[in-house]
């Protein structure tokens, strides 16, 4: 990480010996898309139907049943410096920020499992036509619901002040990261993308739970293009997404997505219909919640497997 801190100095004088122009507020962001990335922010509804959970939800068996994702917002690119020159070559400041729900649909005594809220601030290089690279700062908040802890009698509600709040006595309350990120964009074909990123989640404040022991994640994804022979009608699209905690012994965690992706032309947003696949652990983060010894193999990590159809909107 301080290696890379050191870099960013001489990305900006690089990009600074060009002449270029700057712009506010551009249209887009350079940094694509992951798109089977579910905790990226956007605008999305899905319908997951859950052949494996390890989410308590008071009734029998080992299946899930059928839930709900929703998610809520999206990324901007603040200010851009891009060079005149024939290789492109710039820097932008982005902007992230979303919120992704947990739902046990069409039950009756658990409706919200769980939420978190996420966002980041990220320099943005371009070293190239094919090639982006960012460094930033990522927020993570993950939070057990309210109706969820209710019916489990942990918080009564409506609560009146804070000690109907349960004092440590349940997992979720204290599940947040601030961590480093940086990450690399790769298009060695038009119509394929890679991606890698590492974050190092530091200990800033006293209530970031054990995360001075295991620091480190790692996502990576690869995206397949389709097209129709059609631009204005849109393109089918096979991405592929992992990543692995440190805290949960590196156990990766899986989503394959498949569907029809429509673009305007000249434009950032997009939209998505598709289907999904997961296996790995939890959704919502406090799920996950480890001691200070985290687990000993990847059959201690708690997993779950889902199938989905959903809707995605993305713009960046």
């Amino acid at each position: 990480m301080r290696r890379a801190m050191m870099l960013i100095p001489a990305l900006l004088c690089s990009c600074l010996l060009f002449a270029g122009v700057w712009t506010f507020a551009p249209d887009d962001a350079w940094f694509p898309v992951p798109l089977a990335d579910r905790n990226h922010p956007r605008f999305s509804l899905s319908f997951p139907y859950y052949f494996e959970q390890e989410i308590d939800t008071l009734q029998r068996g080992e299946r899930g049943g059928l839930r709900e994702f929703l998610e809520f917002g999206g990324v901007k690119s603040l200010l851009r410096y891009a060079s005149e020159s024939d290789t492109p070559m710039g820097a932008e400041l982005s902007l992230g920020a979303g919120l992704i729900t947990l739902f046990d649909s069409f039950a009756d005594r658990l409706d919200n499992l769980g939420w978190e809220g996420s966002g980041f601030l990220t320099l943005n290089f371009r070293t190239g036509e094919h090639t982006v690279a960012r460094f930033g700062f990522h927020h993570l908040s993950s939070h057990v619901g309210d109706e969820y802890l209710a019916n489990y009698g942990v918080i009564g509600l409506p609560m009146e002040d804070d000690a109907d709040l349960a004092k440590g006595a349940t997992y979720g309350f204290n599940y947040v990261r601030d961590s480093l990120l940086l990450g690399i964009s790769y298009r060695p074909l038009p119509l394929m993308h890679l991606y890698l990123e590492a974050r190092y989640s530091m200990r800033m404040f006293i209530y970031m739970y054990c995360y001075n022991r295991f620091p480190w994640q790692v996502r990576m994804g690869l995206e397949l293009f389709v097209p129709t022979g059609d631009e204005a009608i849109g393109t089918w699209y096979l991405a592929l997404h992992a990543d692995a905690f440190q805290e949960s012994s590196w156990c990766p965690s899986s989503t394959i997505q498949a569907g029809f992706l429509v673009k305007a032309k000249g434009k950032a947003e997009q939209v998505r219909i598709g289907l999904e696949y997961q296996w790995g652990r939890v959704a919502i983060a406090a799920f996950n919640h480890v001691d200070n010894t985290g687990p000993d193999s990847w059959d201690e990590v708690r997993k779950e497997r889902y199938f989905a159809i959903g809707a995605w909107y993305d713009f960046s």
